[in-house]
């Protein structure tokens, strides 16, 4: 018996995306209330034979949703943008914000940890097993940090709560329930 799909998504700029078995719905709220709902077809790559094969499934899942994701965002932000000044970005500077983003990413989350423990706690200590303990509780704490940050955005708080939205409609889809404003609410 074939296992069932799961659903997957993420939040985007006042929506969500919702990845299914043949393709992406993104669905964003405009300042009107209407629903801007686009539908993709998926590339073969994401739904073909490689992803019942260990090890290159797991790279596949990863470059969809690096792929997925970032198009989504970057389509959300179109259509923001697109409301608030009229213009769409040039998608040079999207894929360039992209970029810096990913680079500031890596030097916070990992550069700096590595950094911090090796010339602030390994000095003072032999032990790997230690040094390497202190290097994660230094990454979590900058990611607790960094989200407790970024919440404060009002834009973002806004992701945050289509991420619980997304939540809710793939956990109410799963369960099998109409997908209704009253019946998903529900759900976490």
């Amino acid at each position: 018996m074939a296992k069932p799909f799961r659903y997957g998504g993420q939040a985007v700029m006042e929506g969500v995306m919702i990845r299914g078995k043949e393709g992406v719905a993104i669905s964003i709220r405009q300042p009107n209330g209407e629903l801007n709902i686009v539908r993709q077809p998926l590339a073969s790559i994401y739904k073909g034979r490689l992803r019942e094969i260990p090890i290159v499934r797991g790279v596949i899942v990863l470059v969809e949703t690096l792929v997925l994701g970032t198009r989504s965002l970057l389509y959300s932000a179109q259509v923001a943008a697109a409301e608030e000044v009229g213009d769409k970005i040039p998608t040079a500077a999207l894929w360039g914000t992209v970029a810096v983003s990913l680079a500031l990413g890596v030097a916070l989350f990992f550069m700096v940890p590595l950094f911090a423990t090796r010339y602030l706690i390994d000095p003072y200590i032999s032990s790997a097993l230690l040094s390497s303990i202190f290097e994660g509780l230094i990454r979590i704490g900058i990611f607790i940090a960094y989200l407790r940050l970024i919440g404060l955005i009002p834009d973002i708080r806004r992701v945050f709560a289509y991420h619980g939205a997304e939540h809710k409609v793939i956990n109410a889809y799963d369960a099998g329930i109409p997908l209704d404003v009253e019946s998903v609410k529900d759900y976490s």
